[in-house]
């Protein structure tokens, strides 16, 4: 490098340094010191590293593949809901794409949508209960006469085969499939022996709820006796955890077991042992935030939740929302279903001090599945689950009515370029490519 020469300034008469242009070296960094560099980086940094020069350009794109990465900041930035992502999403998709999609929420009105359906009965047996998205790309189909398979991309019958039968209850995981039958029998079945020790089923009686969390089965018995099955063990075997008093209307799962009662109080199971008394429900409350906090909303009898809103002198919501059938929360996205094939797609919907707030929010998307010909045949439409699978480009929302699954495809675009585009086209203006400019 040169050294600065001192030039006479004839305005002034002093002596000034000009100095020549000095290049910042990292651009010639070795391509693994960078890869480490960046490898430290926020995704929003990524984003801007990008756009520096063409090599930055190829190193970052090239990053998307690395799963441990992405995961990572997945974990970071949407922590709620990125595990539930992963299994739920497409056969194929890597934790780069599923960073991607989870961003692309909040622009749900800007993407390009599809509609389509499957599963369409054409009989009393064939009327739909509720699905379970399965990793393999597969969608078990609870039907009234048995449990059917299809196949996400097709939306035809995949090649497995049905579980025949009526029952109340239906769902299952990668090892396990938990039915709840009408005579109140919950069965738990494992679906792969790996040790001849193992147990392949077991079948507890006088159930009238459950929820499967964190490998565990946890049941509500007739007397509502909470109890929890592990399913790590071998052996399958229940284990008593407490009694409810004033009987229990749901169960929530957080990081721990909730207990919502029909007395409107909220309980806590400590360590699956000891039941903690948490809160009330009373007429100060946001009875919608309370629900959500402790993940009682998508198991809620919404019948019960008015009922509550009139005790507790609250406003009852007029249109829509006076009908829900059920809420699915999924990070910062709600989607509410009502009676009359309503789908309501809400973005954030929270009030000023955060608190989540339906009643007062605006949908960003709204649907209606009652169809013309539905009546006067049908008097209701009720939408009676809803699930998203997140794919790479774009979402898939697929909402259960006893007539039909209807499937809503959301696709994104994305700023094309000579690779494969990183993040979203947004409006941040290009980064110049480092320099340092000493006049």
């Amino acid at each position: 490098m040169n050294d600065p020469k001192p030039v006479f300034n004839s305005a002034n008469s002093q002596i000034s340094i000009m100095t020549y242009d000095i290049e910042c070296y990292i651009g010639n960094l070795p391509t693994e010191v960078l890869l480490f560099i960046f490898s430290l980086l926020s995704a929003q940094d990524l984003t801007a590293c990008r756009r520096v020069c063409s090599r930055w350009k190829m190193i970052v794109d090239g990053m998307s593949r690395s799963d441990h990465l992405w995961r990572l900041h997945c974990r970071r930035d949407f922590r709620n809901i990125y595990k539930i992502a992963r299994i739920k999403a497409r056969p194929g998709v890597l934790w780069f794409h599923i960073y991607r999609s989870l961003s692309l929420w909040s622009k749900l009105p800007q993407a390009r949508e599809r509609r389509d359906e499957f599963a369409a009965a054409s009989g009393i047996s064939e009327e739909i209960q509720n699905f379970k998205i399965l990793r393999d790309g597969t969608i078990g189909v609870h039907k009234k006469g048995a449990i059917e398979y299809y196949d996400i991309d097709t939306l035809e019958k995949s090649k497995r085969s049905s579980i025949t039968g009526d029952y109340l209850r239906y769902t299952e995981n990668d090892d396990y499939i938990i039915i709840l039958s009408y005579h109140l029998h919950l069965f738990i079945i494992r679906k792969a022996i790996q040790n001849p020790k193992y147990e392949t089923n077991v079948t507890f009686d006088n159930v009238k709820s459950f929820i499967l969390a964190k490998n565990k089965v946890y049941y509500v018995t007739l007397e509502d006796q909470i109890y929890v099955c592990p399913l790590e063990d071998g052996g399958l075997r229940e284990r008593y955890i407490t009694n409810s008093s004033d009987g229990v209307m749901c169960l929530g799962f957080t990081d721990m077991l909730h207990v919502l009662t029909f007395q409107r109080n909220i309980y806590t199971v400590v360590n699956d042992n000891d039941l903690h008394f948490t809160c009330s429900i009373d007429s100060d409350s946001n009875l919608l935030h309370q629900l959500r906090e402790y993940n009682f909303l998508e198991r809620m009898d919404w019948r019960v939740y008015i009922q509550w809103m009139y005790v507790l002198n609250h406003t009852i919501p007029e249109g829509p929302l006076r009908d829900i059938v059920v809420v699915r929360v999924y990070g910062d996205v709600a989607f509410v279903g009502s009676n009359w094939g309503v789908l309501r797609i809400y973005y954030a919907p929270y009030t000023g001090d955060a608190e989540f707030d339906l009643f007062n929010s605006e949908p960003v998307k709204q649907y209606n599945f009652m169809e013309r010909y539905d009546c006067p045949v049908l008097s209701m439409c009720p939408i009676i689950q809803i699930d998203v699978m997140e794919g790479e480009a774009g979402h898939t929302v697929i909402v259960a009515m006893p007539k039909k699954i209807a499937v809503l495809e959301f696709t994104h675009s994305f700023k094309r370029t000579a690779s494969v585009a990183m993040l979203p086209y947004s409006d941040t203006q290009k980064v110049k490519v480092l320099k340092i400019d000493d006049h």
